[in-house]
């Protein structure tokens, strides 16, 4: 009874495996082929980003600066992340008046894309303003920056002292020497702003060492 027992549990067994065998199977190949693809994909994306950062070094490796915007605005980013990027470059190879309004195209039209990471929108917003002095009124620079200069925006104090420059533009110079005041004493203060802050405040009268009185 016992051997017979044995057997009809393993033709039992033999049964199931032939009828349910194939699901076992298939969650092998999808595993399997899931885990193919996730490193295809990932090879793939280093392959692309190789190649991105190769065709930039030898655009800006170009001694004419014709050449080297031709060969930018050849390129083709991988990403909405990778054409802020090249935007970037872009608009730092244009120089004069007339290069204004493209460098405000060029960067406004990847500002745009939903698809781009916030701290991209901010830098292309930042770079736009700073390049907008001839198209863009005191008034409407301020505003803009003052979007920037709210808490958690990593160019907020960048962005604040472009408010104040623009204060000095208008001859508010107390304004100015209070926001410059407040910068030096932010707690994320680069060591560059704050020799750049300390010397506006020379040269404007004031000792640095007397802005917490």
């Amino acid at each position: 009874l016992q051997e017979v027992s044995e057997e009809l549990r393993r033709d039992k067994l033999y049964r199931n495996i032939r009828k349910y065998g194939w699901v076992a199977i298939l969650l092998v190949i999808v595993i399997v082929g899931a885990a193919t693809y996730r490193e295809y994909q990932k090879s793939l994306a280093e392959t692309e980003a190789e190649l991105f950062g190769t065709s930039i070094i030898d655009a800006l490796n170009e001694k004419n600066e014709a050449d080297r915007i031709l060969k930018l605005q050849k390129i083709n980013p991988p990403g909405e992340n990778a054409k802020a990027i090249v935007a970037m470059l872009l608009s730092a190879e244009a120089t004069g008046n007339e290069s204004a309004t493209f460098k405000m195209s060029t960067l406004s039209n990847v500002t745009n894309s939903l698809s781009i990471d916030t701290q991209y929108r901010d830098l292309l917003n930042f770079k736009i303003l700073l390049g907008s002095s001839e198209i863009m009124g005191l008034d409407e620079r301020m505003k803009s920056f003052e979007g920037l200069s709210k808490p958690g925006n990593p160019f907020r104090l960048l962005a604040e002292e472009q408010m104040a420059l623009i204060e000095l533009e208008l001859g508010n110079n107390d304004n100015a020497i209070e926001i410059i005041s407040q910068i030096l004493l932010d707690a994320e203060l680069t060591a560059g702003l704050r020799n750049r802050a300390t010397q506006m405040l020379i040269a404007l009268g004031k000792d640095p060492e007397l802005i917490n009185d």
